[in-house]
């Protein structure tokens, strides 16, 4: 009997594993090249602040990396003959290779059965086979994905970088004692090309200066609930998974970008969305605004109800005021006396468009953007027509906005993307002309921009190809 058992399991997972099959193209095989010795470790559930910190040092110790923290569950890149010595690290419960049965059995906590899903997705070959799709429907450039001030103070623009559920279980102490950054700069229209620091968000000392450490990303996955504008279009359970799937995806990038290079680089993934008290799960993050139908210019809207949820709502609601709110929500979780403190931190807002039904851009014609140094970028379910197999590629490329990496495409229509080989911010950010090193943007795509490199390359910031060109690194502070 115990033999018949056995092989009706094995024919089972069999049988599970032709379901999804391994990269086909070299495209793809790049995309997850992170997939390569994947590993999950799963912490024990009283682990304490000092505990988990240790196990960080100890998976670097080991030269490994942790891509992704999860509270109880690390996603990363642990070398085999290391196993043994991390599961003697005291919080730590197992390191796993293959596939968790049944995570919800594993682990309690939210975040981490999250993680093990994807881990678990990841390992069977369905995250390729997503990704695989997306390869094959690209779309048109991501067109001015980076966000500016107006000389209007009231109202924000996008700019051209060329020329620069159940509210039941949410705290309500957060952000008590979080001091309001400095936004001491000027925001009145430049005149030249090196005033450019006046058509951005950003502050100083800088909120996201490198790509380096630890970042806590706080994840938005939004839902109209009619009470403004018509509840036009709602997540179900499958489509809001498959979105956690592609943001992870995206840290996973530019973690094993930055482990392959030496550099050590963590994204926790703080999903901030409303934890359901009935199922224990996540449920979307709920807006009185249909985000779709509006103008991307009017983001603050919708923003701010998020942000409310948790303490941060602005008054009165202009685009100022939240996002300076949303700087003082990062800045907590920069501060998590949990898990913190991290080196960088910022917003991710989902907005959910279905295929074939909702708009694929906002009603100015926008699509997925971000600000230089946070506090925030926004993605689309269907950002531009990119589709959502590819969401995770968007903002694996807005990620590198929020931490000064330039574009590198150039997109004629509309005039926007990169104009120049040379240092796309001026003489602005923590890489300019003044300090070392100074970044060059030779990469550039525009046809009549000097001392470029003699050959362009496909990459992330400019078509949102797999791998990164040769001056991108330098640009998120590698």
């Amino acid at each position: 009997m115990r033999k018949l058992s056995l092989v009706l399991f094995i024919c089972l997972l069999a049988s599970a594993g032709s379901l999804y099959a391994a990269c086909k193209t070299e495209a793809c095989q790049l995309a997850v090249a992170w997939k390569n010795d994947y590993t999950a470790i799963v912490l024990a559930d009283d682990i304490s602040r000092e505990e988990y910190l240790a196990v960080l040092d100890a998976v670097a110790a080991n030269r490994g990396a942790v891509g992704i923290e999860a509270e109880r569950v690390l996603l990363g890149w642990v070398p085999r003959p290391a196993a043994a010595r991390l599961r003697a690290v005291r919080g730590v419960k197992s390191v796993v290779y293959d596939a968790v049965g049944r995570p919800g059995d594993v682990v309690k906590n939210a975040q981490a059965r999250e993680a093990l899903g994807f881990f678990n997705r990841v390992l069977s070959g369905e995250y390729e086979d997503i990704v695989e799709i997306g390869l094959a429907k690209p779309s048109d450039p991501l067109a001015g994905c980076i966000r500016q001030r107006s000389p209007d103070a009231s109202q924000l623009q996008i700019f051209s970088s060329g020329i620069t559920g159940d509210a039941g279980e949410q705290p309500d102490e957060l952000g008590a004692h979080v001091e309001e950054p400095d936004h001491a700069h000027a925001f009145e229209s430049p005149q030249r090309p090196d005033d450019v620091t006046s058509y951005f968000w950003f502050r100083t000392p800088y909120q996201n200066p490198n790509m380096r450490g630890r970042i806590t990303v706080q994840l938005f996955r939004m839902e109209s609930d009619g009470t403004v504008d018509p509840n036009l279009y709602t997540w179900n359970t499958t489509d809001f998974q498959y979105a956690h799937d592609q943001v992870w995806g995206a840290f996973n990038f530019w973690a094993n970008e930055a482990y392959n290079r030496g550099v050590t680089l963590s994204f926790r993934v703080k999903t901030v969305d409303i934890l359901s008290r009935y199922t224990r799960n996540f449920v979307p993050t709920g807006t009185r605004y249909e985000p779709i139908s509006r103008p991307a210019s009017q983001d603050y809207l919708w923003m701010n109800d998020a942000l409310s949820k948790y303490g941060y709502g602005a008054s009165p609601v202009t685009a100022e005021n939240v996002y300076t709110r949303n700087d003082q929500f990062n800045a907590y979780w920069r501060n998590d006396p949990t898990y913190g403190n991290f080196d960088g931190s910022f917003t991710v807002y989902v907005v959910y468009n279905p295929v074939g039904v909702a708009p694929a851009t906002f009603a100015d014609g926008y699509r997925a953007y971000a600000f230089y140094d946070g506090p925030h970028t926004t993605v689309m379910w269907n950002s531009g027509g990119w589709g959502p197999a590819n969401m995770g590629r968007v903002l694996t490329h807005e990620a590198g906005h929020i931490f000064w990496a330039c574009d590198e495409y150039y997109d004629a229509p509309s005039n926007t993307g990169c104009f120049t080989c040379s240092n796309c911010l001026f003489n602005v950010g923590p890489r300019n002309q003044q300090q070392t090193p100074w970044i060059l943007n030779a990469n550039c795509d525009h046809p009549t921009a000097t001392g470029c490199d003699i050959s362009r390359v496909s990459c992330m910031m400019k078509d949102l190809s797999p791998g990164l060109c040769a001056h991108t690194p330098g640009q998120v502070g590698w």
